[in-house]
């Protein structure tokens, strides 16, 4: 992880650079899931209504991201109730990034107050399903 922490400029390039930043941290590419658009659309619409720093707006996609994946394992628990949630050590990894580019974001208040919401969801959706982070 690099401290790239700089002004708002605008949402669509923030998204192009925290996406590579997901890219080389988690190997994967996180257009893949199929909420992206979803996700692409409130992230544009926090960035710039907050006007988040880069570090902030990284951690801001990192998190969406997240309650992405476990809102489809809700989803996917709710149809098929024998639905197994497998081991979620590595998409932990995804929260404990975006604490720590949150921390060296230069807006951290603007971030905790946009992401207020995420944060919350987050939490009730992992406690409906008995999720624990280790």
């Amino acid at each position: 992880m690099h401290d790239l922490d700089k002004p708002y400029t605008d949402s669509i390039q923030q998204w192009d650079i925290a996406c590579d930043c997901f890219k080389s941290e988690f190997n994967f590419d996180p257009n893949e899931i199929v909420t992206i658009d979803t996700i692409r659309e409130m992230f544009a619409e926090l960035v710039d209504d907050h006007e988040l720093s880069q570090n902030a707006s990284i951690s801001l996609m990192f998190a969406l991201y997240f309650l992405g994946y476990v809102t489809l394992l809700e989803i996917m628990k709710a149809k098929d109730e024998t639905f197994e949630i497998g081991n979620m050590t590595d998409f932990y990894l995804i929260l404990d990034r975006a604490d720590q580019w949150a921390h060296q974001s230069l807006d951290a208040n603007k971030l905790a107050e946009s992401a207020a919401p995420i944060i919350q969801a987050t939490q009730q959706i992992m406690q409906k399903l008995n999720l624990i982070r280790e």
